[in-house]
Formats: C-alpha cells, sequence, structure tokens
C-alpha cells in the first residue's frame, strides 16, 4: 500500500511536470492568474530543493549544480550587463527547475514512478496535438497568432515535446518485453511517428526513425538486420520522393540549407552573437541572463529576431552559453560523456537514447536547456544518478568479496 506521504509526493510531481511545461502553453496558462499561480508552484519547488544541492560532487552531481548554480547567477549577469532588474528576471524560473534533480535525489522518487507519469503526459501530448492540428484556424497553444504553411504543411511545434519524445523512447525501450502493455507502447511509437511526422522538423524525424530501428536490430541475426535496413532504406525513400506535399517541402528545405552554405541564417546568427552580442567580458564567461520580453534586454533579442532572423534558440548550445555563460556548457558536455558511456541495465536503454537525442540536436534546438524539455531533462538525469550509484555499490561489494 502506497504511504499518504507518497501519495502528496506523488501529486506534487505530477503537478510539478505540467506547470514546468506551462500547461502545453495553453493560451489561457500563458498569462493572468494561472500562469501567476505555475511560477509560485515552480518557485515553491525550486526553494525546497535549495537544501539538497551541496552534496558529495560523483556522477552527475557536479554537472548539475553548474547547470543549476549558473542559470541562477544569470539573473545577476542581466542585471550587471543589460540592467534588467529582478522582477523581469522572475521569467528565469521556470530554467530554474534544474534544482528538483537534488530534491528528487533526497527522496528517493521511484523510477518506475516517473515513468508512469511522463507516459501519461506523452499521450496527452499527443491527443492535443491531434486536436491543435485538426483545428488549425484556431491557435489554442503556444505563443503564434496563426499557424501558416511551411514545408508543405501547416506546421505546428506543439509545446512540451520533451515528455513525448522521453515517452517515446521509453515505448521502444518497452515494447520488446513480455508484458500485458506492450500494445500500449507499441501504439504509442505508431502515433508517436506520425506526429513527429506532420510536425516537419528534419532531426527529430530521423531520429525517432533510426532509434526503434537501432532498438530492434540488436536482438537479430545478420541477415534479418540486412533485410530490415534494405526495407527501411526503401521505404524512406519511397515516401521521401512520394508526390506528397510533405515530403516535398522537406527536400526543398534541406535544398535551400545547402544552398546557402555559409550565408545560411543560422550561421551568421551565431557570428553575431559569438563576436558582438556580449558587451563585456564577464558576460562572455558568466552568460547575458534570460531576456525578458518585456525589458530592454528582451526588446533587444526580439528585435534581432524580427529585422534579422537572429533568434537564440535556434542556435542550441550557443544560445545556451549567450544566456548562461561558459561554466553549464562544461556541465552539459561531462553529462554527454559520462552518460552515454556509462553502463545502463537493458531495461534503460531509453535512457541514453534520450541523451543521444540530446546531443544530435544540441546544435540546432534548444532541447538542452528549453522550459518545455527541463524537467524531462531532470527525470533522466535522476534516475542515470541512480543507476551510477547502483553500479558504484555493485563494484564496492564485489571488490570485498573473498
Amino acid at each position: 500500500m502506497i504511504s499518504i506521504s507518497r501519495k502528496y509526493t506523488d501529486v506534487f510531481i505530477i503537478l510539478l511536470v505540467i506547470f514546468s511545461i506551462n500547461i502545453f502553453s495553453v493560451k489561457f496558462a500563458t498569462e493572468g492568474i494561472l500562469k501567476s499561480i505555475g511560477y509560485a508552484y515552480q518557485l515553491g519547488a525550486i526553494v525546497i530543493s535549495l537544501p539538497f544541492i551541496f552534496r558529495k560532487s560523483e556522477g552527475f552531481i557536479l554537472p548539475l549544480q553548474l547547470i543549476s548554480i549558473s542559470i541562477a547567477f544569470s539573473i545577476v549577469m542581466a542585471y550587471f550587463s543589460w540592467g534588467q532588474g529582478v522582477v523581469h528576471s522572475m521569467s528565469t524560473t521556470p530554467y530554474l527547475i534544474w534544482f528538483v534533480f537534488f530534491y528528487l535525489l533526497h527522496i528517493r522518487y521511484p523510477m518506475h514512478m516517473i515513468e508512469k507519469i511522463i507516459i501519461s503526459y506523452g499521450f496527452i501530448y499527443m491527443i492535443l496535438f491531434l486536436f491543435q492540428f485538426t483545428h488549425s484556424d484556431t491557435v489554442y497553444f503556444g505563443f503564434k497568432d496563426e499557424f501558416t504553411i511551411d514545408r508543405g504543411i501547416i506546421r505546428i511545434n506543439f509545446p512540451g515535446a520533451g515528455v513525448f519524445f522521453l515517452s517515446y523512447f521509453i515505448s521502444v525501450n518497452r515494447s520488446v518485453e513480455k508484458s500485458k502493455f506492450r500494445w500500449i507502447y507499441i501504439t504509442f511509437i505508431i502515433m508517436g511517428i506520425a506526429v513527429t511526422f506532420l510536425q516537419v522538423t528534419r532531426q527529430n524525424i530521423a531520429l525517432v526513425m533510426l532509434v526503434p530501428l537501432f532498438h530492434y536490430l540488436k536482438r537479430v541475426t545478420l541477415p534479418w538486420k540486412v533485410a530490415t535496413l534494405a526495407f527501411f532504406a526503401g521505404a524512406m525513400l519511397l515516401l521521401l520522393y512520394s508526390d506528397n506535399p510533405v515530403s516535398k517541402g522537406l527536400i526543398e528545405t534541406q535544398k535551400e540549407t545547402v544552398a546557402d552554405g555559409d550565408q545560411y541564417i543560422r550561421v551568421l546568427a551565431a557570428d553575431y552573437f559569438l563576436t558582438d552580442f556580449s558587451p563585456n567580458t564577464l558576460s562572455r564567461v558568466l552568460g547575458n541572463g534570460f531576456p525578458n520580453n518585456t525589458s530592454d534586454y528582451g526588446k533587444y533579442t526580439i528585435y534581432l529576431g524580427d529585422t534579422y532572423g537572429y533568434f537564440l534558440t535556434d542556435l542550441g548550445f550557443i544560445g545556451f552559453y549567450i544566456m548562461f555563460g561558459i561554466l553549464p556548457v562544461i556541465g552539459y558536455l561531462i553529462i554527454f560523456i559520462r552518460g552515454l558511456l556509462m553502463r545502463i541495465p537493458e531495461d534503460y536503454q531509453y535512457l541514453k537514447y534520450y541523451l543521444a537525442f540530446l546531443l544530435l540536436t544540441c546544435l540546432t534546438s534548444d532541447y538542452t536547456y528549453s522550459m518545455y524539455f527541463i524537467f524531462s531533462n531532470v527525470c533522466v538525469l535522476y534516475c542515470l544518478q541512480l543507476i551510477y550509484e547502483q553500479n558504484k555499490i555493485a563494484r564496492e561489494y564485489n571488490t570485498q568479496l573473498p
């Protein structure tokens, strides 16, 4: 039987997930009292996590300390470098959810409960996306005023994708297990591929196709591997060169990117932010802080985006570095190296898949630090930390055997 305190903790985590992704940025939650409640709830979670941040630096603790403290200190840097006041810097709150890692570690929250909560929100994400996609004449979720046709389709990058991708990788891992829930996971995979394809982001489409292929092929003989790869390659070519607007849009976008070369807008934006944006040497090391849209600093970043197409969120790690400095980037490099090289039980390979997903998209997206991904990132790193500690105990036990 679950204790009353555990039930309260479950409710606390369930609500924290939905507030951390701003209730999928449904229109009525992006301003007013509900937005204030969300910020207050997250701030409360951060405050109760603070006493547990100073722990022995092993596993993933040091990089999480670097990331959390650097983002908190960026509030000071935003004031020092751009004159952005503390009130404006309250918009940094969703980016401080990193601190919750230490709270989860303190209470040793069960990994299986994290999986259940994330999977539930993953299904909600897909249902809400399909609702918005079929009612695209009105914007119910996100910050756009209207959706436009892009890459051959009405493009809707639905908010809250962190829980979706983590759910997808969990489903891939669990779909090969013999359980009564297997068909639920398989259904999630099929729906997940469709939802990703409809959002027409090239890297995401490639990765959601390749991860299950890699996972399933590990378990079959060489002839089956060759046959499966051949079938997959043929199916992808047929899909890409079929006469449908989505495929045509993706191909045209790729051609435009290649043709732009060093004049590609992201290359130009990266060059500007790295060389001309930071107003002083200290902000080049410790970051400029997160820009609030209503401050002068925030208005300037909006001007750069509207006038030149220079968006920090399009630059991945570069945007992360510009806002929060070099230390959290070092923290992430430690995470990638340690996480991808460590030994993980077969039941939890999805943790590596998610980490590899972040690594492969870290230069072209804000998934490493977006408020829509941070809680999912925290969950993955928390689970990796538990496995790291279990591995350490197992090694110490073995060395003590006669």
